[in-house]
């Protein structure tokens, strides 16, 4: 179910994760995971 490319970009994120969780939180979204799947998709689709 879990996408491994996001897993990837989650793990390395290092230093900007706690700013990439910051901001997934103030947007709504309730884990990083999320966030990025849909951050992920719209890249994918454009």
């Amino acid at each position: 179910m879990q996408n491994p490319q996001i897993l990837e970009l989650i793990e390395n994120l290092k230093g900007r994760r706690n700013y990439e969780e910051n901001k997934a939180s103030k947007l709504g979204f309730n884990s990083l995971y999320a966030y990025l799947k849909t951050n992920f998709c719209k890249k994918k689709l454009l």
